[in-house]
């Protein structure tokens, strides 16, 4: 599968990471009818993004055996993106199991489980910028912040969508903006490095062109009397541009 297993685990497993904070940061409790929706969503698209990243070598049993077959590196920035990756979808499956059992988690759960939600975003980033030969891989302020803004937006997205949340409040209104602009600045910070490698920045100008649009579809939400479709809209602007970008950013290495 080359990088597209990579491709695969960083956006969706980017995206359930920022999900997972904004549930946290938005809901000190599980309520609802549904409590046990998002948590579920979480760990089904984080595992699904691991597994895809396994097959990168061609072989779920090779990847075990390539991490602990053997002396592992801890110096090495992918084996901690694997190790907190791990350690990220083991609580979040435990919160999981919690709800479905319990219809409730621990809040301190749930808050450390963020931070290591956080801590896995930023890891996935910091993978490719030792990458030495990649101009575009290497240029940290481009690839953490256009990785680490860009989860963060989609994950808000898939948010709004599973909690019902109506952007006509002002917090997660303001939210919105903070983490659009995050990721324009992240694509525009792509697109420097895209031009400065020789790269075509046409992927990268399509995803600094979604969060724009999402952040002026969040503006005008009050003229829309239906708030799931806003909440849809700009997941879905979030997500294309999130991948857009990943995909280019991928391609950019090596053939996918």
């Amino acid at each position: 599968m080359g990088l597209t297993s990579l491709f695969l685990f960083t956006l969706l497993g980017g995206l359930a990471a920022g999900a997972y904070v904004f549930d946290t940061c938005f809901n000190r409790k599980r309520e609802g009818d549904r409590p046990w929706l998002m948590p579920v969503i979480v760990v089904v698209l984080f595992a699904v993004g691991l597994i895809a990243a396994a097959t990168h070598i061609h072989s779920i049993p090779r990847a075990f055996e390539a991490l602990f077959g053997g002396t592992v590196n801890f110096g090495s920035g992918m084996i901690w993106e694997v190790v907190i990756s791990g350690v990220f979808l083991i609580l979040a499956l435990v919160d999981m199991v919690l709800v479905l059992v319990k219809k409730a988690s621990p809040f301190a759960l749930r808050a450390v489980t963020a931070v290591v939600a956080v801590i896995s975003m930023v890891l996935m980033a910091t993978a490719y910028i030792n990458v030495y030969g990649n101009a575009v891989w290497m240029n940290a302020p481009a690839t953490i912040v256009s990785f680490v803004a860009g989860d963060l937006a989609a994950g808000l997205g898939l948010y709004a969508v599973v909690a019902r949340a109506d952007f006509a409040d002002k917090m997660l209104r303001n939210v919105a903006f903070v983490v659009a602009a995050l990721f324009a600045i992240g694509a525009a910070l792509e697109i420097a490095a895209f031009a400065g490698a020789g790269e075509s920045v046409i992927a990268q100008v399509i995803a600094l062109v979604c969060p724009v649009a999402a952040a002026a579809v969040v503006a005008l939400s009050s003229k829309f009397k239906n708030n799931g479709v806003v909440s849809i809209v700009v997941c879905v602007l979030m997500i294309v541009g999130v991948a857009v970008s990943r995909y280019a950013f991928y391609a950019a290495g090596a053939i996918l």
